[in-house]
């Protein structure tokens, strides 16, 4: 009797526990997905480590781990990230952030003070959902602050046509063309700025994407290149300075596509029709393709990549488990795979 009270207690003991335990650590398949994501990239002081380049942190990873602590209630290490980057990253001169910090260059290990667009997004993104979730207005009045400067800085038009520059300098040629990343056009964002940032840009910022996006379709399979110009007539074609790919940059657009609620069978036909041509074949798939020759990439694509084809055409994988990070996966690869997972999760699959 004695022996069942204790086993009795014990258990009561658990369950309290378990209730006192934020979201992320009560045994989620995706959850643990983020236990592991957090404690092979995450730093003791919050830096986000990319460890398939050089271990440089970035304003991407930093807002990622945001995004994923919010999701899975660990605000212990939300603000350890963002204590972080506000402590280094943060330009002096506005609400934005430098794009790169490099711990190789220890006398100055922030060279280049320009801004990534997506970086910025994704830290006032994380902050938005935080200030709702944990109750905070200090997060709310810093993702107000960083979405005016987006708005003021960021947003421009270029003949008629609204854009998301991709940073604050550097991408807009003399003859009034500009380069554009179509993958930090961040669509499931926009309609949360729409809620906490009350202007009709971030609408009208997504319907000109998605116009953008239609137009901006290359080669035999119709594939958007990491990068694009847009020209004074609106014409878009690929990068002229940059390798015409479809690569590490563009499988991040289907992700926000269907995350966004815009992944329409039109704006998802070429990538279908590229991953089809390699599974057909039994083929691997490459880590990048030249739109303009077919050449594609000595590698393989990571296994991050399986995770966004594998939420773009969910009808070819309804039985299959969700996709996990690897033991052997870097950074970016095991981010693609978190990212992919909140998208399945947001949108009920």
């Amino acid at each position: 009797m004695r022996a069942y009270r204790y086993c009795s207690l014990a258990f009561v003991a658990v369950l309290l526990l378990m209730s006192a335990l934020p979201g992320w650590a009560q045994g989620t398949p995706l959850a643990d997905q983020w236990v592991k994501y957090r404690d092979r990239f995450v730093a003791d002081d919050g830096r986000v480590r990319d460890t398939g380049n050089k271990e440089i942190s970035h304003t991407e990873g930093q807002g990622s781990a945001m995004l994923f602590a919010e999701a899975f209630d660990d605000r212990v290490t939300f603000d350890r990230v963002w204590q972080w980057t506000q402590a280094k990253l943060r330009r002096p001169d506005s609400a934005l952030f430098a794009w790169r910090w490099d711990p190789s260059n220890t006398a100055n290990p922030v060279s280049d003070t320009n801004n990534a667009s997506d970086g910025d997004i994704l830290i006032a993104w994380s902050l938005s959902l935080a200030a709702s979730r944990w109750h905070d207005r200090e997060y709310l009045r810093e993702a107000r602050r960083i979405l005016a400067e987006i708005r003021g800085t960021l947003i421009d038009r270029i003949d008629g046509h609204l854009v998301l520059m991709p940073g604050t300098a550097g991408f807009k040629a003399e003859d009034g063309s500009v380069m554009i990343n179509p993958s930090y056009y961040i669509y499931p964002a926009f309609r949360e700025f729409s809620r906490v940032d009350p202007s009709p840009i971030w609408a009208r910022l997504r319907r000109e994407g998605l116009t953008l996006l239609a137009k901006a379709r290359f080669g035999q399979w119709g594939l958007t290149t990491d990068w694009v110009t847009l020209s004074k007539g609106g014409g878009v074609a690929p990068a002229p300075s940059l390798p015409p790919r479809f690569g590490f940059d563009a499988i991040r657009i289907p992700l926000y596509l269907v995350w966004g609620g815009a992944g329409t069978s039109q704006l998802l036909a070429g990538d279908r029709k590229y991953w089809d041509a390699f599974a057909s074949a039994n083929k691997p798939l490459p880590a990048w393709v030249d739109v303009t020759n077919g050449a594609v990439a000595p590698f393989p694509a990571p296994a991050g990549f399986q995770s966004i084809i594998r939420l773009a055409e969910p009808q070819q994988n309804s039985n299959s488990p969700p996709p996990e990070i690897g033991d052997k996966d870097d950074y970016y690869s095991a981010s693609l795979t978190l990212l992919a997972g909140l998208a399945r999760r947001a949108i009920g699959r």
